[in-house]
């Protein structure tokens, strides 16, 4: 019986044991969906895919139709506060007792198809079980990984929207290493008869995007931003787009309100004491240098970091370091694990990563634990501070980060 948060995660995680050769999570997916009754059919679909800014994006588009006067539906990976932000509705994660009640309900009927299934494709089968309970006007689902095998891809409708964000290199074991590759992974949500928002980028991309809305039988609107626009305003951009063909169609005003929502660990600022700190998941390239675009944007040059990656190819990390190198002048390295036996995640080994950041220029040093780092970071002489590399690694400090420097600001 599930009592309370942290059962209800270690009941989805060990559902099924580690995934077997050959499961295809779309199929599995899809089966859920039937065995459920088809809960997707009871609301309106946006499906949002990209490597960089899909969470946000997400958050974004919500709401803004939480602001349009809508009851909507929210499903994102990974969480960082607690796992009920994976099935959050009318704006907010479902309270603890709600959740539970949801989840205890839920995994007898899950049982009860007799297939495997995956903690995320749990937890989106959840989440999409709920929203039709909860009566959800549109429910916003962001895709895992890649997209085309990804498990939110059962969900086809003629008019689901697709949101497609900014794509680059990420994943590569799984989605190929080319940015036409992933690009045409990505752009496979987009099924029979959709509309696709894209945001404006590589022309690479966007072709791949066209072509599959052609061989769909849909469309593709480009999302513009202003130029140079920082990452935050992109993605408010792509979202605007994207709740803008949703009013023109579904025949609503498009609402006059200021939407800032800022997902856990995606650049949330802090301050205190006249110190600066931000708080962001970059995990790969193309997310650092966003990064450090918007750490420049706000006047944060030479801050001392704390921060490590998920264990990757090797290329991954000297890359993603030599991006965030500029913008640092100081590295504490920890190292950690999450989870357990199967469905653990592991950092790089810290030594591993102080040594590449060091042969970068930067100066580094090796602490044990997250906590600890956290600590000797606080502890630095700098007034800027930033901790990144992994949503993992923000979901393990962030409420030592909340408990010290109190809430987020808006701006600094």
């Amino acid at each position: 019986m599930v009592t309370d948060l942290d059962s209800a995660l270690d009941a989805l995680l060990h559902f099924s044991g580690r995934r077997t050769r050959g499961h295809s999570s779309v199929d599995t997916m899809r089966a859920l969906l039937d065995h459920l009754g088809n809960p997707e059919r009871r609301y309106r679909l946006v499906h949002v895919a990209g490597t960089s800014g899909k969470t946000s994006t997400a958050y974004l588009v919500r709401g803004l139709l939480e602001a349009a006067g809508f009851r909507t539906g929210l499903t994102v990976s990974p969480h960082v506060v607690a796992v009920n932000e994976r099935v959050q509705v009318a704006g907010v994660p479902l309270p603890e007792e709600t959740f539970v009640a949801y989840v205890n309900e839920f995994l007898p009927l899950a049982a009860a198809l007799g297939s495997e299934l995956t903690y995320f494709e749990l937890g989106v089968g959840l989440a999409l079980w709920v929203f039709a309970r909860e009566q959800v006007d549109y429910a916003v689902v962001e895709v895992g990984i890649g997209g085309m095998r990804d498990a939110t891809n059962a969900l086809q409708s003629p008019d689901k929207l697709c949101v497609v964000s900014a794509i680059g290199l990420d994943h590569t074991q799984l989605l190929g290493d080319s940015v036409h590759s992933i690009a045409a992974h990505k752009a496979g949500i987009i099924g029979e008869g959709n509309l696709a928002v894209v945001v404006d980028q590589d022309e690479v991309v966007l072709d791949i995007v066209r072509e599959r809305a052609r061989e769909m039988g849909g469309r593709v609107v480009v999302a513009v931003p202003p130029a140079g626009a920082p990452y935050q305003e992109r993605n408010l951009a792509l979202a605007r787009a994207a709740v803008e063909q949703l009013a023109s169609r579904d025949g609503f005003a498009f609402p006059d309100a200021a939407v800032t929502e800022t997902p856990p660990g995606r650049y949330e600022r802090f301050r205190r004491d006249g110190r600066r700190l931000v708080l962001d998941g970059a995990h790969n390239p193309q997310k650092m240098s966003a990064l450090v675009d918007a750490l420049r944007d706000d006047g944060v040059v030479g801050a001392a970091a704390m921060g490590t990656l998920l264990q990757a190819p090797d290329t991954k990390l000297a890359t993603t370091l030599s991006v965030l190198a500029p913008a640092v002048s100081y590295l504490i390295v920890p190292q950690y694990e999450v989870g357990d036996g199967d469905k653990v995640k592991r950092s790089f080994p810290a030594e591993v990563v102080a040594e590449q950041a060091r042969a970068l220029g930067i100066a580094a040093e090796v602490v044990p634990s997250p906590t600890e780092a956290l600590e000797r970071l606080l502890a630095r002489p700098e007034a800027d501070l930033l901790v990144t590399g992994s949503l993992y690694l923000a979901s393990l400090v962030r409420p030592q980060v909340l408990a010290a420097w109190g809430a987020p600001v808006t701006r600094f």
